[in-house]
């Protein structure tokens, strides 16, 4: 049996509508002078501002949207358990700043008899790279303490080697370093790990293509801590989780949290189920703690933050980041990059289309946020099945949590198959398709 809320509040939904000016048909004249003009209307109120804060549960219906087809939504998820694809899930749905569907079924541990509660943590993966890495170099800059065009060699000493000179932050940030996707470095000491990751060298001069890169975002992970003088775990939480009251997101779940977390896999390195610690072999092998993957957290703390980064920076009164940043990391930094030509297969998709600072933005192909949401839409996918969306034309929220676990091996077929398997396209059309107040 799954879990589910049901929407309690319920408020007028305040819709905006672009403004439509009337000129007189009687240039300077009085209206006195030209009765057959009637005098334009008053312009329409502008909308309200993206809410704020806090998410509180309201009805589907209140916010223009339908309660049957959200369920709907779940249903086709449950039949994806019953069907084997992955044990188990929680998914989320908030418009206008309301929440209007939650929902948890299947087990956390395959094969086991422990549900899925909407209160289960989930290994993020790489929304990682979002919610701890990429909003913490933000918060630094916003404090003066980081600056985008600074080289990173500046906060790394050790990054060094042919061109890496004039790799900047906001490369790393936009996936544009240089560096290649990943390597593997696994039977070493961490520092000779991290030494051996930092002495890579780069495979296309920095600012002038995308590729997705874990290895990346590990070294910025590194650059953060740097600058912040304090562990990426420590200065996330203190930073951006605990003043938005994500109190169920961290690195490392205690042991306390055990009976919470949803089991992943096992992975080429640990033949044995994996539960609370970071399914990635490499980040594993580093203690847990990296800017590429290893935050735990439930749908309804990842909703709290992309509420927070829809609301321009600031969530129930409290500011993260000021609204430019805020703007800018959701914006498309990589200008440079053909969409459409880099837009070619789910894999390439990822790897290579234009992104913002941490975020995967929509494009109409193959997103895995599907096909239906709107042009200027952001989100981002984690490698054991964790999905969210924001499409901020319609101040539309959707959060999907799986312990599918990551594919092995991570490969292009693999990668097709989590897609397939987790249907996280559907899941997003199917949140599109119940916004009933679009003409």
């Amino acid at each position: 049996m799954g879990q589910s809320t049901s929407p309690i509040v319920r408020r007028r939904l305040l819709q905006g509508v672009g403004a439509l000016l009337l000129g007189s048909a009687c240039d300077p004249a009085p209206a006195s002078q030209c009765p057959e003009t009637k005098a334009a209307p008053p312009p329409p109120k502008p909308p309200p501002p993206p809410s704020t804060g806090p998410l509180a549960p309201a009805s589907a219906e209140s916010v223009g949207m339908s309660a049957a087809r959200i369920e709907d939504v779940f249903a086709r998820l449950e039949r994806r358990v019953n069907d084997g694809a992955f044990p188990g899930f929680t998914a989320l749905v908030a418009r206008h700043g309301k929440i209007v569907g939650q929902h948890a079924y299947g087990k956390k541990v395959r094969g086991g008899d422990e549900p899925v509660t909407l209160d289960t943590l989930f290994d993020l993966e790489s929304l990682t790279k979002v919610l701890s890495t990429a909003i913490s170099a933000l918060v630094l800059v916003d404090r003066g303490k980081l600056r985008l065009d600074d080289p990173a060699v500046k906060y790394l000493t050790t990054f060094q080697g042919e061109g890496k000179d004039k790799v900047t932050v906001r490369d790393m940030l936009r996936y544009s370093s240089g560096l290649p996707l990943d390597n593997h470095f696994y039977d070493d000491k961490p520092e000779e790990i991290w030494r051996k990751m930092s002495a890579t060298p780069l495979e296309y001069p920095p600012g002038s293509k995308v590729e997705y890169s874990d290895l990346t975002y590990r070294l910025l992970g590194k650059v953060v801590e740097a600058a912040a003088g304090a562990t990426l775990d420590v200065f996330a939480r203190d930073a951006v989780w605990k003043p938005l009251g994500m109190v169920d997101t961290t690195y490392n779940p205690p042991p306390e949290l055990h009976s919470r977390i949803a089991a992943t896999g096992a992975t080429t390195r640990r033949a044995t189920v994996v539960r609370g610690a970071v399914q990635d072999d490499q980040d594993f092998v580093l203690g847990g703690v990296c800017g590429c993957d290893g935050v735990f957290s439930t749908a309804k703390d990842v909703a709290v933050f992309c509420q927070m980064v829809l609301g321009g920076g600031t969530y129930d009164g409290k500011r993260i980041i000021g609204a430019e940043l805020a703007s800018a990391m959701v914006a498309n930094q990589t200008p440079f990059v053909d969409a459409a030509k880099a837009d070619t297969s789910p894999l390439l998709n990822l790897l290579s289309t234009p992104k913002g600072y941490g975020w995967e933005l929509f494009t109409p192909r193959f997103s895995n946020g599907g096909t239906r949401l709107s042009p200027g839409s952001y989100g981002k996918a984690g490698g054991a099945g964790t999905f969210m969306w924001i499409d901020p034309a319609r101040e539309l929220i959707g959060v999907l949590l799986t312990n599918h676990g990551l594919p092995v091996p991570f490969d292009e077929r693999g990668w097709n198959r989590l897609l397939d398997e987790t249907s996280c396209a559907e899941f997003f059309d199917g949140v599109v398709g119940a916004v009933t107040d679009e003409k």
